[in-house]
């Protein structure tokens, strides 16, 4: 068993026959790989339907990035490393998609949903957080976007 940093040692022997060959092999260990998992009751943490604000609307805009603070919302700890999260989109005026990334971070080219106009879809990502415990959004299309957290890796 590994700790929660520094390395730990490998050691394989294959045996076929009468022959052996060992080796062995030290592994690091990531000290930011979450290790444990910690569920929340469902909490929202941003709706661009609501009121205009950190935590509200406008809705999101193509190519605009908006980060939402998760750290100290909603029983996430200043600690948490990522968060589980379900994804909905809804009221799109234009095909796209909606990118979900650690704030502080370049935005990856893989997205969380993707959507048609005037569809309501939802969907569930972990996505790790960025400085300061923060979730960084980018949507192709106009879109509200709403962001519901169930747990947190710590």
């Amino acid at each position: 068993m590994a700790g929660a940093s520094g390395s730990v040692a490998l050691n394989v022997t294959v045996q076929h026959g009468g022959c052996s060959s060992m080796g062995s092999k030290n592994v690091p260990i990531d000290s930011m790989c979450p290790a444990s998992f910690f569920t929340v009751t469902p909490c929202r943490i941003a709706d661009t339907r609501d009121s205009l604000g950190p935590y509200g609307g406008p809705a999101l805009s193509p190519g605009v990035e908006r980060v939402f603070v998760v750290a100290g919302q909603c029983q996430i700890p200043s600690t948490a490393k990522a968060v589980s999260l379900n994804v909905t989109v809804t009221q799109p005026t234009a095909p796209g998609h909606v990118i979900l990334y650690p704030g502080g971070s370049p935005a990856p080219t893989v997205s969380a949903i993707n959507f048609r106009a005037g569809q309501t879809r939802a969907n569930n990502a972990i996505v790790p957080l960025g400085s300061g415990g923060s979730l960084a959004v980018v949507s192709a299309a106009p879109t509200h976007f709403i962001l519901d957290v169930n747990g947190y890796f710590e």
